[in-house]
């Protein structure tokens, strides 16, 4: 067959082979489960758009948002942020806004004989049953040149309205603005200062529990005491007031506030380039050493089984954890260690074969042409081997995605990467028991881990009746 036919040939042969793969129900199982990994896998940046362990989404710990279809919403909430910015004069002042955005403003305010107060508001209306969980705030005041030698008093606080009537009013930061300062406000309702200025210091409530406590709506507002007689400009940034609930999105959020469903998408990359890296390097090693052993037989056939041998007595997992340890806790030396650990049970299978195949009338044939080692090898037995290296491929995917997942959660992984072993490392990590178990934190990567391994089972399984008749007709 000439080379312009050999190509279209092999194609052919390809696509009988995928559409017969396909006919199969098990591999039709499988490799829909793996293309939807795989696409969840490629398409991560598109999928979320937050990062694994960048991004804090909400407050600690929260569970899904859906969970109140089945407690009820009562007690639960979700995230709210303030928005419209509202400048106005309270008492003795002039204001003119020169310039007003989503989060910022500039403006100018000139001042009586006895002084005068501006106010600088933004605007939520909390309708959730439940209290909020935390809230973080963020101000940026600068001064202009007109402030020299003049001093103004910022307040900045939080109202609650009720019926249109101010029911409460918590003032939670303060500071005098002269000529030399910037006015910077970056407050998490968790810290002590905020607690002891709310009198909640010896008190298990959180800051946000006490203000988002009830469905009112709510202002949050920055307040300018300014001298006698003045005429300051003012540049106002990151005027921001983030409210995050007791619950979030689709799958909660871990013990520092991040996406639990971004951890997941991105964990499926790094779960399967780990699973396949290793895998690779695991059947290509034993690939090499059972055809080495398999055909030259003798001597060297003796010194690579009796290690093979060696190597297959020794516990893998206390192996991994020693060898993980030497070399550093990375995803390169995990790829590695599983790699060069995954090849002795296959260089026997296939040594197996080739001890069989060596003895063919087709093996005898070539060697009486005169052809050598190497050629025999590549061009006649590695063709008939190569079934098993697809089965094998197929099947050793979950043993190292298994491995991997086992180190990191024994604190042996990358601790950088968000891989499904590493959620669940974390998750451990977080203080979770039998009786306080984060269930949204731990299920889905072991689902993740189950349906992949899955997948590439079920294909296995599949190649193996594909490439085996006579399997194909006992089942």
């Amino acid at each position: 067959m000439s080379e312009n036919t050999s190509v279209p040939y092999s194609l052919v042969r390809f696509k009988r082979f995928f559409f017969n793969l396909l006919r199969n129900k098990k591999s039709a199982a499988g490799l829909t489960l793996l293309s939807i990994f795989v696409f969840i896998a490629v398409a991560g940046p598109l999928l979320t758009p937050y990062t694994p362990l960048g991004s804090v989404v909400s407050a600690q710990l929260n569970p899904p948002s859906w969970i109140v279809y089945f407690t009820g919403p009562l007690g639960w909430s979700q995230n709210a942020e303030f928005t419209g910015i509202k400048a106005s004069s309270i008492t003795g002042a002039t204001l003119t806004t020169t310039s007003i955005g989503g989060d910022s403003a500039s403006f100018s305010a000139a001042s009586g004989a006895s002084g005068g107060t501006v106010e600088v508001q933004k605007f939520v209306t909390w309708t959730y049953p439940g209290p909020a969980k935390r809230f973080v705030t963020s101000l940026s005041i600068t001064p202009g040149p007109t402030i020299l030698g003049q001093t103004v008093i910022a307040t900045v606080y939080l109202d609650r309205f009720v019926g249109g009537v101010r029911d409460a009013r918590w003032n939670i930061f303060d500071k005098t603005i002269d000529s030399n300062s910037t006015f910077e406000v970056n407050l998490d309702s968790i810290s002590g200062d905020l607690r002891v200025r709310l009198g909640l210091s010896t008190s298990n409530i959180d800051p946000a529990q006490l203000i988002f406590s009830r469905q009112a709506d709510y202002a949050y507002a920055l307040e300018l005491t300014l001298p006698p007689s003045a005429n300051i400009d003012f540049s106002l940034q990151n005027f921001k007031l983030q409210i995050r609930g007791s619950t979030w999105g689709w799958l909660g959020t871990d013990q520092a506030g991040h996406d639990i469903l971004t951890q997941l998408i991105y964990g499926a990359r790094l779960s399967l380039i780990v699973g396949l890296l290793a895998t690779f390097i695991g059947v290509g090693l034993g690939l090499v050493v059972g055809l080495i052993a398999g055909y030259l037989g003798r001597i060297v056939d003796e010194v690579l089984m009796r290690f093979t041998d060696m190597m297959l007595v020794i516990p893998g997992l206390p192996l991994l954890i020693v060898l993980v340890n030497v070399l550093g806790p990375s995803l390169t030396n995990i790829i590695l260690v599983l790699g060069f650990l995954g090849w002795m049970g296959f260089a026997r299978v296939v040594r197996s074969q080739v001890l069989s195949l060596r003895e063919r009338p087709f093996i005898e044939a070539a060697k009486a042409s005169g052809a050598g080692t190497g050629y025999i090898t590549l061009r006649h037995i590695l063709p008939n081997v190569v079934s098993l290296t697809y089965v094998n491929l197929a099947l050793s995917v979950p043993a190292a995605i298994v491995g991997e997942a086992a180190l990191s959660f024994l604190g042996l992984g990358d601790q950088t990467s968000v891989t499904w072993g590493r959620m669940l490392e974390l998750a451990r990590e977080s203080g979770g028991s039998a009786t306080n178990l984060f269930w949204w934190w731990v299920i889905p990567p072991g689902i993740g881990i189950a349906l992949v391994s899955l997948s590439f089972i079920l294909i296995g399984f599949s190649l193996d009746e594909l490439f085996n008749p006579r399997l194909r007709r006992r089942r």
